[in-house]
């Protein structure tokens, strides 16, 4: 897991468009206007995306913040807790079924242990039954529900133990 960098972005944006349209074929709705790209490099600047990267290759990605993204609703969470935002978790679809995305997320927890943080917070859209079972597999509580730029959203967040 490595922090990206700007001469990393079409590679990994890469990633982001390819899941975005795998689930569009799917008719899963989320991502269905992905993450726009200028943010995205902007994220990168920020030193809020991390890429993984097997033989050199890039995998996956995932878009991790110690702050709350700004389009959550506020007040969505106890904002008392010590908490890593997950956003943009995303495999290479040339892996898919093979567990990477299970790995990557143990990655990440190991990650937020190291900075003494307590908790894993997600958002997913909640229509998107199969995140939501991946998800509460991994250990995620639903904790509320929203509504994110006209999209019915479930917050989840995971311990850390």
């Amino acid at each position: 897991m490595k922090k990206a960098r700007v001469k990393n972005l079409g590679k990994i944006y890469g990633i982001i468009l390819e899941c975005a349209e795998w689930l569009k074929s799917k008719r899963i709705n989320q991502w269905s206007t992905p993450y726009p790209r200028n943010l995205f490099k902007k994220d990168i600047e920020k030193e809020k995306v991390f890429y993984f990267a097997v033989n050199k290759k890039i995998i996956g990605t995932a878009t991790l913040s110690r702050t709350m993204p700004f389009y959550h609703p506020k007040n969505i969470w106890d904002s008392d807790k010590s908490a890593l935002y997950l956003c943009r978790l995303a495999v290479a679809r040339r892996l898919k079924n093979k567990g990477i995305g299970k790995k990557l997320l143990s990655q990440i927890e190991n990650f937020a242990k190291s900075k003494k943080i307590k908790n894993l917070r997600i958002d997913i859209v909640k229509s998107n039954k199969f995140l939501k079972k991946y998800y509460s597999d991994a250990g995620f509580v639903s904790v509320k529900e929203a509504v994110i730029r006209k999209t019915p959203s479930v917050f989840m967040e995971k311990e850390i133990k």
